[in-house]
């Protein structure tokens, strides 16, 4: 297909209003997905219940495989197919849903920086930690990553993995790093964060915006999430607005919507152990 008529096409579906069947895909919830793409895949849900756009979580073993990205989550929305939160939200606001029309270029300048804060501090570290930590890569990673497929297909899936991502953590200055090191990047970037938030109820005010989905995301799933120590999570715990902020959200757009969403479900049976 020709750029142009791809652009036609994709025009086309723009115009075409929200599906009731709007699908997102990600891993097996319970056995498979990891840290990392489980805070992408809430940041989206958050970001579409924001936009009060219905969509239905599906797991699928092989959902990395299925997107067209090689991430999760991806949105199947009519004959759309699309990943990642940056050209999710792009994809939503063709269809006219944005959560960021009331911001001056100013205020959007700094909602983008803050965005690229939290991609490169918080989730480069909870891919280190997956992947380049020797305790978490053996008692959870490796188990869960290889988890649907049968041996060695799952031994060499896992290993396959951590090479990418080791490989990218070398590109990108990270291999060195101690995790105490680590550790420190998260608690600065959620200090920046603290401090942006202030007493506001989002980070621009009264009204959320697709930083707001991301940063839920990210620290929702820091907060309820089980690893081998509770290093992490206390970084973000040290900070109430944070986790205040957290429960904001949870409350707003998850508790008690759509009680068939799994994606739902799973903040709700994470809620005691946010709320401790």
């Amino acid at each position: 297909m020709s750029l142009v008529a791809e652009a036609f096409m994709n025009q086309l579906a723009a115009a075409e209003p929200w599906p009731e069947n709007a699908a997102l895909y990600q891993q097996l919830k319970e056995d498979q997905i990891l840290l990392s793409d489980n805070a992408s895949s809430l940041a989206v849900q958050a970001f579409l219940q924001m936009c009060n756009l219905p969509v239905r979580v599906v797991c699928r073993a092989n959902a990395e495989y299925m997107s067209p990205s090689g991430k999760v989550p991806f949105i199947h929305v009519g004959n759309q197919v699309v990943s990642e939160l940056g050209p999710i939200v792009q994809f939503v606001k063709a269809k006219g849903h944005s959560l960021s029309d009331g911001l001056d270029e100013v205020q959007k300048a700094e909602m983008k920086a803050y965005m690229e804060l939290v991609n490169n501090m918080l989730l480069t570290a909870e891919l280190y930690l997956q992947w380049c930590d020797d305790v978490t890569v053996e008692e959870i990673t490796h188990p869960r990553y290889g988890s649907p497929y049968p041996w060695p297909l799952n031994r060499i899936l896992a290993y396959q993995k951590q090479w990418e991502i080791r490989r990218k953590m070398k590109a990108i200055g990270w291999a060195g790093k101690s995790l105490e090191q680590v550790l420190e990047d998260v608690d600065q970037c959620c200090q920046a964060l603290s401090q942006r938030l202030g007493t506001q109820p989002y980070f621009f005010n009264k009204q959320p915006t697709e930083l707001d989905a991301l940063v839920f995301g990210h620290l929702f799933t820091i907060l309820t999430t089980q690893l081998t120590t509770d290093e992490l999570s206390e970084k973000v715990k040290n900070y109430g607005n944070l986790t205040a902020f957290c429960r904001r959200i949870e409350q707003q757009y998850f508790e008690g919507h759509d009680k068939d969403n799994s994606g739902t479900a799973a903040a709700r049976s994470a809620k005691r152990s946010l709320l401790r």
